[in-house]
């Protein structure tokens, strides 16, 4: 219905259903398919619901039991954000420390729990395991991402600060995957992590994150990975002018993200 009403309509202001309908193919001329358009509309509004509510609700449990970090994150967000109402797009991307908080639950709990790939010839992989041609190899990412190898000792606690710039750069480019990988990784990711940022910042500056003893962490695997009966209070907290006085000083801009793709992918 919504292809339908746009396809009948003036048309948008140029967003992604519109450059869907109307771009063709540089070579080819080919324009996608209604189906096709549909199964991507699909994608965008239902795959990226579950995926960062997940991730948000992973980095809100993580937050409460460690109100140090979410005294980081709060300062942070205090500074960058000050009295503002609605924070600018632009003080939403400075909110690093928040971003590595995001980082670190994903890497714990990838929300999107694993990949796989297709032999496209017979090979042998890593040197021991033949595959054929049309085999399927499946990635667990949790596992991944908790390799002692890679993350060190401590590979199964929760630290932020594993993704500070100089650790981010330290580390081999393929072994943080929380959108996959290659060129069917997730094409909503910056949307995604910008919304979380956002949205997991809004909560840090209204509440704080206060645990429930009783709960322990239990994870559901439907198509995603989420905490299971999450129970967590919130107490609403009023920035005061010492809390403005307290604020961090900001990280240079330089800072990268944590890449997500590397080189070859």
């Amino acid at each position: 219905e919504l292809v339908r009403a746009r396809r009948a309509g003036p048309g948008g202001d140029g967003d992604l259903l519109d450059r869907m309908l109307e771009t063709a193919h540089p070579e080819t001329g080919e324009r996608l398919s209604a189906r096709n358009v549909r199964r991507q509309v699909i994608t965008f509004l239902v795959a990226g619901h579950e995926t960062t509510s997940g991730a948000l609700s992973f980095a809100l449990h993580y937050l409460s039991r460690h109100p140090a970090v979410a005294a980081r994150a709060r300062a942070e967000v205090d500074r960058v954000w000050g009295d503002a109402p609605v924070p600018g797009y632009d003080q939403v991307a400075k909110l690093r420390y928040v971003r590595r908080v995001l980082d670190e639950s994903l890497r714990l709990w990838p929300t999107a729990p694993a990949f796989a790939r297709e032999a496209r010839a017979d090979t042998v992989l890593a040197g021991e395991h033949p595959m054929r041609r049309g085999a399927w190899a499946l990635v667990l990412t949790a596992m991944l991402h908790r390799d002692p190898q890679v993350w060190g000792a401590d590979a199964e606690d929760f630290d932020p600060d594993r993704f500070e710039a100089g650790a981010v750069r330290a580390r081999a480019p393929h072994t943080y995957k929380p959108f996959g990988t290659g060129a069917r990784a997730c094409i909503g990711r910056q949307f995604a992590l910008h919304e979380a940022t956002l949205v997991l910042g809004l909560l840090l500056r209204r509440y704080e994150l206060l645990p429930d003893p009783g709960y322990r962490l239990r994870v559901a695997e439907r198509l995603t990975l989420m905490p299971e009966g999450l129970r967590l209070r919130l107490e609403r907290r009023t920035p005061t002018a010492a809390t403005v006085a307290e604020r961090e000083p900001e990280e240079p801009a330089s800072v990268p993200r944590c890449p997500v793709r590397g080189p070859g992918d």
